[in-house]
């Protein structure tokens, strides 16, 4: 899953009531690369740097050991190796990252679908190749992605056919960025901001009235080889995850391929959506439904809306093209510009 990378804008707004006189704590920072790209921690409080930098560490540490797809010991690697129906032992962290995925794929009628990897299997090759594969081998895909041919046991995956495979980047950053706040909550980091390859999670504010202001990146920013804001959001105890697919496409003779696969039908969606942003509760659940956007729609994201609700989501923003050029916002709940 690409995800396009949101914008921590750091100019400060004012604060929302001038007779707050408490001095701003400093705000301390570090990055890193992680998943093949990158994180960044913005914190204030007084827990020492080294202690926070040793609990993001290890949360990667251990989301990699379970969902790296580029190291052979990984759980999820030897997960789909596994070609038997009987049950697979898996970590805790795991099975926790597989149940949330199936409870969004059965929200959101298998658009999200952590079963998908047939299919991105050919992307991949495609992309090293240039080659678009055929239909028979996309049909042949498709029919091994059924979210419903998988289920967590209390610590073992079972699949209801071996040839099952798991691909769970689309919910992975999120749920890293989720692991990481439950951990600086408990070291009592009072307010902090998260990114991981773009997915953010910020809590609290980075000063008194002033939140952490996030810009959702303008796709149009690619062509100019700089991030722009489209919108921007003040983003306080939630997550904004950010998914499109203008950055991954591949021509094709039947039309465009990407990344972005509509699992009811074993090919790129089609809708006309750039991006799609999610506010919500926590970043899992905002990673995985920025991708069922770009599936649905506007008018499929309306309709599970309530649904999607039921399970932390606050608002979405979908960028489609204007007929004018450039793009159009459609937003449900959006939040107002920050003032």
């Amino acid at each position: 899953m690409s995800k396009l990378h949101l914008l921590l804008l750091v100019g400060a707004l004012l604060p929302a009531c001038r007779e707050r006189t408490a001095v701003p704590q400093p705000v301390q920072q570090f990055t890193g690369p992680t998943m093949g790209s990158s994180y960044e921690v913005k914190f204030v409080g007084p827990v020492p740097l080294a202690a926070v930098r040793e609990a993001v560490a290890a949360e990667l540490a251990a989301v990699d050991a379970a969902f790296s797809k580029w190291r052979d010991d990984s759980e999820i690697v030897r997960c789909n190796q596994h070609r038997s129906t009987a049950p697979f032992a898996a970590s805790p962290r795991f099975c926790a990252v597989l149940q949330q995925a199936l409870a969004l794929a059965a929200a959101t009628d298998g658009v999200f679908d952590p079963t998908v990897e047939p299919l991105l299997a050919l992307y991949r090759a495609a992309k090293r190749t240039g080659q678009v594969p055929e239909a028979a081998a996309l049909d042949a895909a498709r029919a091994r992605v059924d979210h419903r041919a998988v289920a967590v046991v209390g610590t073992t995956v079972v699949k209801a056919r071996e040839d099952v495979e798991l691909d769970l980047d689309g919910i992975v950053a999120g749920a890293a960025a989720d692991a990481i706040a439950a951990r600086l909550d408990a070291l009592g980091v009072p307010a902090y901001y998260l990114q991981i390859t773009g997915e953010v999670f910020c809590r609290g504010e980075k000063a008194p009235g002033q939140p952490w202001v996030i810009g959702v990146a303008d796709p149009r920013g690619d062509a100019v080889g700089e991030d722009v804001a489209f919108r921007t959001v003040a983003l306080r105890d939630a997550a904004l995850c950010t998914s499109g697919d203008y950055r991954n496409a591949l021509p094709g003779a039947a039309g465009r391929m990407h990344h972005v696969f509509d699992p009811r039908t074993g090919r790129s969606a089609t809708q006309a959506v750039a991006s799609a942003s999610v506010l919500a509760d926590g970043a899992a659940v905002a990673d995985a439904l920025g991708t069922a956007c770009l599936v649905l729609g506007a008018d499929g994201v309306r309709a599970q809306w309530a649904r999607w609700q039921a399970l932390g989501a606050r608002s979405a923003l979908l960028l489609v093209p204007a007929a004018a050029g450039g793009f159009a916002a459609v937003a449900i709940d959006w939040p107002a510009e920050p003032q």
